[in-house]
């Protein structure tokens, strides 16, 4: 049957294609803000931002810090800390530079690192870390040595020196300080300090040989002893027990090389009879014992 004057037949493309236009419908993303109403949001907070700052600059006093907490601080006192900060009662606490108040107080030796924050509306906190003292370096006077090898003070009179071994060798053939020997020299304290029974053994440290060769001298006996860093801690722990047996077997003994595993090579100050005279040297080996 053909259709009716003046109808179409809507069972072809277009029906279908006016079928899904009726589907369709534009809908925005969900969770998505439109950008009128994130300009909306952004406003307020941006003219607080600006009323900060315009009364920052005009100089209002209840923005000027009127309260420095201080903590983590052992060794400065607030007032040192203070000193190097460089903050008074005028100083307003949202122009204050950050960044330059903590290089300020990364100058003391003492401090490893420090967080600054500011608390509106007048208080700024001051988090320190600071160095702590492993040894005594050997200089034209006695300073203090941190662990990461930074030299931080003239040696306090009266300091209490009991767990602190005293380091030489800190100076390098010019006559400077090196950095890479006071570093050495930080770590292996450290690592005597972790174990108090050799800390409280061990009088000194000489690294001018470096991390493979230094020389340690015992608090109550005569022998020097070459270590590696690698193995210093563990080799101590096995020899320092055979000390005495050692010394009783081999009167004449001077240095003890532990540098080398299952053996320690000793030199002699005397040969034994019928050797021709100057120094000798012999491996002993160590057969083991309980760790020290």
């Amino acid at each position: 049957m053909e259709p009716l004057k003046g109808m179409t037949d809507k069972t072809g493309p277009e029906r279908e294609e006016h079928f899904l236009r009726g589907q369709l419908r534009v809908r925005k993303a969900s969770g998505r803000l439109s950008r009128a109403r994130i300009a909306r949001l952004a406003l307020p907070a941006l003219l607080l931002l600006l009323v900060w700052i315009a009364i920052a600059r005009r100089g209002a006093p209840e923005l000027e810090i009127d309260r420095i907490f201080v903590e983590g601080n052992e060794r400065l006192s607030e007032g040192e800390i203070l000193e190097l900060i460089e903050v008074h009662g005028a100083t307003n606490i949202l122009t204050l530079d950050l960044d330059d108040t903590r290089a300020k107080l990364l100058r003391s030796a003492w401090v490893k690192d420090v967080e600054l924050k500011r608390m509106l509306p007048a208080t700024l906190t001051l988090q320190i870390v600071e160095r702590t003292p492993v040894a005594v370096a050997a200089l034209s006077e006695l300073y203090l040595l941190a662990e990461d090898g930074t030299i931080l003070d003239q040696l306090p009179p009266f300091y209490d020196m009991e767990k602190l071994v005293l380091v030489r060798g800190l100076r390098d053939e010019d006559g400077v300080v090196s950095a890479d020997r006071a570093a050495l020299a930080g770590r292996m304290a450290e690592a005597l300090l972790a174990h108090e029974r050799l800390a409280l053994l061990v009088s000194e440290l000489d690294v001018t040989e470096g991390a493979d060769s230094t020389t340690i001298r015992l608090r109550e006996s005569p022998l020097a002893l070459l270590v590696s860093e690698r193995t210093m801690v563990s080799r101590l722990s096995e020899v320092v027990p055979l000390l005495a047996g050692i010394a009783e077997r081999l009167p004449g003994v001077e240095v003890l090389d532990l540098r080398f595993q299952n053996a320690v090579y000793v030199r002699l100050n005397q040969p034994d009879p019928g050797e021709a005279q100057g120094s000798s040297i012999t491996g002993v080996i160590v057969p083991g014992g309980a760790p020290f």
